[in-house]
């Protein structure tokens, strides 16, 4: 009878460890992804492209070098005339190595003078321990 007492306790120890732990690592993965996306927001807004390079996989740099990048996103900001106001985050979800950040992004631009809200879902992935952007998808139907 002692014997199944002590198992029992043990197995509820060891069950609420391992729960814990579990959590606590999908807690922490969460706090690293929004941290990371606002340093991408934060990037992206201030025009420091190269940063948002370094912060993307190679499925968004479509084969461009860093230059190409820079330069490409510099002349796409300047000729539409896109202001970034403010950004944050609705939500994540976390799946192993893949996230899904629930954002959005409060700009004005050469069609919208008065800034609008867009919604995206930006998807991130683990590379070789790293988070990197994936995919960004704007949701057209939900802007403001």
């Amino acid at each position: 009878m002692k014997l199944t007492k002590i198992m029992t306790v043990t197995l509820l120890l060891l069950f609420s460890v391992v729960r814990a732990g579990w959590c606590g690592g999908e807690e922490e993965a969460s706090v690293t992804i929004a941290a990371l996306q606002q340093t991408y927001f934060n990037a992206v807004q201030s025009k420091d492209f190269a940063t948002a390079y370094d912060m993307v996989t190679e499925n968004m740099r479509d084969g461009r070098t860093k230059e190409k990048y820079i330069e490409e996103w510099e002349g796409v900001m300047k000729s539409a005339q896109v202001d970034i106001i403010d950004g944050g985050v609705s939500s994540i979800e976390i799946n192993g190595e893949k996230a899904k950040v629930h954002a959005w992004t409060k700009a004005s631009d050469i069609f919208n003078a008065v800034p609008i809200v867009e919604k995206e879902i930006d998807h991130w992935v683990m590379i070789d321990g790293v988070w990197k952007l994936d995919v960004t998808e704007v949701l057209m139907e939900d802007v403001e």
